[in-house]
């Protein structure tokens, strides 16, 4: 036993040598794995089969000293079965069980890239027990790829022949921060998923809403940055986690899914970490927010949260979002006294909390602004680029609901002509406003309010609805359609 431990430190000695660039902790974790593979082995045959691999044993040309002994994050691709990498750790979930497994997640990232880690089982439980942080230097030993669905990107797993271990610290190693791209570039960039970081403007109340799964909870956070803001939804353990988010907090998230401008989190985010608000922070969220505001009441719509009013200042369109029932009628005016105000594709929403908003009466009463397009300047091209407007005519005709499939989901799809005089324009309905107007017999003299005009696919104007549209029946005789 003495001459195997001699011959393996002088073994250990040479591949140290060789590869300079590699810890013995990190020889000695590829040795551990080898013993794993095959009872057969002892400690010399695993270290030999370990430096045969590394190419120890190689004429010592300069290309071969050059050697990675890791493959770089960068250069991964899906469907290697024996791959290793090391890497700064920048995002770490907790232990879970999925099924009949323990699964835990991390993100690695090196000077090259970044990469999803799933570590599995009994890796799963080790890793779990390192204490490993934000910022730790770790390795993943003989891990796999596999393509990741919603992106198309590697993604590696550490299963039964593999291990994470921890490594000492590297001087001028990337910082974690440093994977995180800002919201605005994420935007810019568009649809995708990505890691981003950014500011806390306003949390929304955790509310509950059905879905075909069930009964589920969610919560609406507003996010910003210099260059960009919108609208992140969480959901379940999500939305509890962050339910002690404060403004002016930044929030680093991974694997955050970007639509049409709307953020969501995928079954693989991890809250990475989340950074007090700082004295610039605060600044920033105070310049977004609202005080004193007096508006008219144009529409009330009821939510599953509360109200949402369709409200002017006398020149723009804002709602107003209510996290609470309120005694409140079209024509009314209001004070909110404090609001989160998010812009949005030229739209102005205030978002509220609870006991914000009061009815008053105003020294004087604003004005109600013009917001009626008539259908023959659409036709006309004169106005197929408006949004919060305003258009009546026939309900000419319209189509069976539909059911389509969305990436949200399946949802009803109404297609509908609506006509003034010898001007006529299609319109589209989606969801509870589809169902809305299928109630609605053709030839129904109808007003459509808050609608946008804008031009399709085929390059034709078309009317659009949307959720907090306000459909009018003015009329239901047949007579106009002569």
């Amino acid at each position: 036993m003495a001459e195997q431990g001699e011959e393996y430190e002088k073994l250990m000695e040479r591949v140290l040598a060789r590869f300079p660039e590699l810890s013995r902790e990190e020889i000695e974790a590829l040795v551990e794995s080898k013993l794993r593979e095959s009872n057969l082995l002892n400690r010399v045959g695993a270290l030999l089969l370990v430096a045969e691999e590394l190419g120890a044993f190689r004429e010592p040309r300069e290309e071969a000293r050059g050697q990675r002994a890791y493959t770089r994050i960068g250069d991964l691709v899906p469907g290697l079965n024996d791959v290793s990498i090391r890497g700064v750790i920048y995002a770490i979930d907790k232990l879970v069980e999925v099924r009949d497994h323990k699964l835990m997640r991390l993100k690695i990232g090196d000077r090259s890239g970044s990469v999803n880690v799933i570590l599995w089982d009994e890796r799963a439980e080790e890793a779990a027990k390192l204490g490993l942080k934000i910022g730790d230097l770790a390795a993943i030993i003989h891990g796999y790829t596999r393509e990741r669905i919603e992106t198309g990107e590697p993604e590696i797993h550490v299963g039964r022949n593999g291990m994470l271990m921890k490594l000492e610290p590297e001087p001028g190693a990337p910082k974690p921060e440093s994977y995180f791209m800002d919201l605005g570039e994420a935007l810019e960039r568009g649809r995708g998923v990505y890691d981003i970081k950014a500011t806390v403007l306003e949390i929304g109340a955790e509310r509950r809403v059905m879905t075909k799964f069930g009964e589920a909870t969610l919560r609406e956070i507003l996010l910003i940055d210099d260059e960009g803001e919108a609208r992140l939804t969480v959901w379940r353990a999500k939305a509890e986690e962050l339910g002690d988010l404060k403004p002016g907090e930044t929030i680093y998230l991974t694997d955050v899914r970007i639509e049409d401008g709307r953020l969501s989190l995928t079954p693989r985010s991890i809250i990475a970490f989340r950074e007090r608000p700082s004295p610039e922070a605060l600044e920033k969220v105070a310049g977004r927010r609202v005080k004193d505001v007096i508006l008219r009441v144009l529409d009330v719509s009821e939510t599953a949260a509360g109200l949402r009013l369709i409200s002017t200042d006398g020149e723009k369109i804002i709602r107003v979002i209510v996290p609470e029932k309120l005694d409140v009628k079209s024509g009314d005016h209001i004070l909110v006294k404090e609001a989160a105000q998010e812009v949005r594709r030229d739209r102005v929403r205030l978002l509220c909390k609870v006991g914000v908003v009061e009815v008053i009466k105003p020294e004087k009463e604003i004005k109600v602004p013009n917001r009626l397009v008539h259908l023959r300047e659409i036709v006309s091209g004169e106005r197929v680029d408006e949004r919060d407007v305003i258009v009546e005519g026939i309900l000419y005709t319209k189509t069976q609901p539909m059911s389509i499939k969305t990436r949200f989901g399946e949802a009803k799809k109404l297609g509908f002509w609506i006509k003034e005089g010898e001007a006529a324009v299609q319109g589209v309905a989606w969801r509870d406003k589809a169902e809305e107007l299928d109630k609605i017999s053709e030839g129904s003299r109808i007003r459509l309010k808050w609608v946008d005009v804008r031009m399709n696919i085929f390059n034709e104007p078309e009317i659009n609805l949307g959720s907090d549209t306000v459909i009018e029946v003015l009329e239901s005789s047949q007579e106009e359609l002569k």
